[in-house]
């Protein structure tokens, strides 16, 4: 077994798996071009968090009750009230007068940044079967003969890794950007991301209607 090319191509994965722009990475540039880096960082160590934690639901089996449609349905409609309730103060963040102003509580709080950053990661299960489909790309290239116990806790921190550096380098570079950004500019990020979150969240919903009506 290669154990550097194994974590190597794990990290990979991991990284490239946080690149699709979602709810998360959302939450993550309100915070970064709002000048709170520190809550940025830390909806993204939400989002990690809750991602590792369906890592484990897939590679040791604690929750097969997850692969129910029913589950995933409710899950999808959660998922669309907490998408609904982030546009909501994300527009009313945007129509503030003063977008450089720094005493928004609900955005600059870290343990509230942390509650959004795992909780938007907890509503998406389909994470579990990114894990697997990382395992199977591992067993089809041959780099574990056998999936341990040390194995899978080794696979779980590499695509771990990689998941966060995507993320918190996305937050560095946001919050580097936001010097070149005027205060209108920013009206009009932050509008935009509260668009993109309403998209997301009729996503979520029909798709759990639909989960729903074919049960």
């Amino acid at each position: 077994m290669d154990i550097f090319l194994f974590l190597i191509i794990t990290y990979i994965m991991g990284f490239f798996t946080a690149v699709p722009i979602g709810a998360t990475q959302i939450e993550i540039a309100k915070r970064s071009l709002n000048n709170h880096r520190r809550a940025a960082y830390m909806v993204a160590a939400g989002s990690v968090c809750s991602d590792l934690m369906y890592g484990f639901v897939a590679l040791f089996g604690v929750a097969p009750f997850l692969r129910n449609k029913m589950v995933i349905a409710v899950f999808g409609l959660v998922a669309t009230i907490i998408l609904w309730l982030l546009a909501f103060f994300t527009f009313r963040y945007g129509a503030k007068k003063n977008m450089l102003d720094l005493t928004h509580t609900a955005i600059k709080s870290k343990r509230l940044s942390f509650v959004t950053g795992f909780s938007l990661a907890a509503t998406n299960p389909m994470m579990i079967f990114w894990w697997l489909i990382g395992l199977k790309i591992i067993k089809d290239l041959n780099l574990v003969t056998e999936f341990t116990s040390n194995i899978n806790l080794l696979f779980l921190f590499a695509g771990g890794l990689g998941l966060a550096s995507y993320l918190f380098t996305l937050t560095n570079i946001l919050h580097w950007a936001k010097k070149f950004i005027s205060n209108e500019m920013m009206k009009k990020v932050n509008f935009g991301l509260g668009f993109v979150l309403i998209l997301l969240s009729f996503y979520f919903l029909l798709s759990s209607l639909r989960t729903l009506f074919f049960l």
